[in-house]
């Protein structure tokens, strides 16, 4: 199945690939990414907590925010959503029933100089995986974009396919968000064994056994995390196109006590999706639930460690979460503009609530936003506006706009 995520991963050959050397049933190729963007941020400071800390929808802007009215104007040159990664990858068919494809794709984490001069760039192996595809269907392993919340991704590309959104932390390097956060979910990569089923009527299964999420407390892991999907597929006329996605996630989570009693819990959430697209115009919505997930991703701990938004790390109770989101875009003459929206929502634990809990944890994220991209051969210029609000569970509340223009060249 051919499927783009928010890096270049895809699991069989992609239009992009450029193919290098090609022998003997052989064949090596490349498929990647460079981005720059310029992006001004403007509006609240992540607020004071009206007591304990905030947990959950921090976005640190640090010595960025005017610390007399915490105010944010910030200024940033960043690598866009997708980020700027090379992948190098070798095909070799042993049979005209039986291919085997593989992928190793390198990513660095941001284009900025990280403002300090650091010399040194964090660089990740996003991917490293093969996959043996065969008439019964595709084995495929090693490092990969998981399952579980993939199906945000067909969605939100909708719009930022080549921008960058909202940064997460807007004061680290990191590679920008898009919409992930109110609504999206980002999925991750790990080490997985995935079954895929051939297509038949346009539907198709998966499932994945993959390395585990892990946090602080919850360190054992006694067996893996299980993804499952249910996808739709399906071309009608000259232009038309519809993709559903119907997926779930469940790993069992254990913590040894200062008692030494366990604590056991289950992570456990379900997500569906859908893009439909015909000449030229896309639409596409989701939503999913979640107990054990953070608004970002699956088991999400976040930079304050000491205080994750999936779980209460005092009762060590899991948190709730759910999220909806959409996109709409027409592309015409190789112009495309695009617009979208999400929200998600924590549910509190009891402690959360109670009047003396230490912490006030995100309540909701809501944000909208207007994209406007321009192709130009192997070159995508965008232009963009966000608005994103935060509201926690003791009333704080944090507005910021990000606005943006970038540059792209695609492979």
């Amino acid at each position: 199945m051919k499927k783009r995520a928010f890096g270049v991963t895809a699991a069989t050959p992609a239009k992009a690939d450029v193919v290098f050397y090609e022998k003997d049933n052989w064949s090596v190729y490349t498929r990647g990414l460079i981005a720059t963007h310029y992006q001004y941020a403007f509006g609240d400071g992540d607020p004071a907590a009206a007591q304990g800390v905030l947990v959950g929808g921090k976005i640190l802007p640090g010595a960025a925010t005017d610390p007399i009215n915490q105010k944010l104007k910030l200024s940033r040159i960043r690598s866009g959503f997708i980020g700027t990664q090379l992948g190098v990858g070798v095909r070799r068919i042993i049979s005209d029933r039986v291919k085997v494809d593989s992928l190793i794709a390198i990513n660095l984490a941001d284009v900025s100089s990280n403002r300090n001069q650091e010399i040194n760039k964090s660089v990740d192996v996003r991917e490293a995986w093969a996959a043996v595809e065969t008439p019964v269907g595709t084995f495929k392993f090693g490092r990969q974009f998981m399952i579980f919340g993939s199906g945000s991704a067909p969605v939100v590309m909708i719009s930022h396919k080549y921008g960058v959104g909202n940064p997460c932390f807007v004061n680290f390097p990191t590679i920008a968000c898009a919409s992930v956060g109110a609504g999206a979910l980002y999925a991750g990569f790990d080490a997985q064994l995935r079954y895929e089923t051939p297509r038949f009527a346009g539907l198709q299964f998966q499932v994945a056994a993959s390395d585990p999420w892990i946090g602080p407390g919850y360190q054992m892991t006694s067996t893996p995390r299980f993804d499952a999907e249910l996808n739709l597929d399906l071309k009608f006329g000259d232009t038309g196109r519809v993709r559903a996605f119907a997926q779930g996630v469940t790993q069992t989570i254990k913590r040894r006590n200062v008692d030494l009693s366990l604590t056991t819990g289950t992570v456990m959430g379900g997500m569906g999706t859908a893009v439909l697209e015909v000449a030229g115009l896309a639409i596409g919505g989701g939503g999913w639930q979640c107990k054990g997930c953070g608004t970002r991703q699956v088991f999400e701990v976040g930079v304050d460690s000491a205080n994750p938004l999936a779980y209460d790390n005092t009762t060590f109770d899991l948190r709730t979460a759910r999220g909806f989101f959409g996109n709409a875009g027409y592309t015409f003459y190789d112009f495309t503009l695009a617009a979208g929206a999400g929200a998600a929502y924590v549910r509190p634990t009891v402690s959360d609530a109670a009047a003396n809990t230490p912490v006030s944890v995100l309540k909701s994220s809501t944000e909208y936003h207007v994209t406007f991209t321009k192709k130009i051969d192997a070159i995508a210029l965008i232009a963009e506006y966000m608005h994103w609000k935060n509201t926690w569970h003791f009333g704080e509340k944090q507005d910021v706009t990000y606005t943006g223009l970038g540059a792209n060249f695609v492979w």
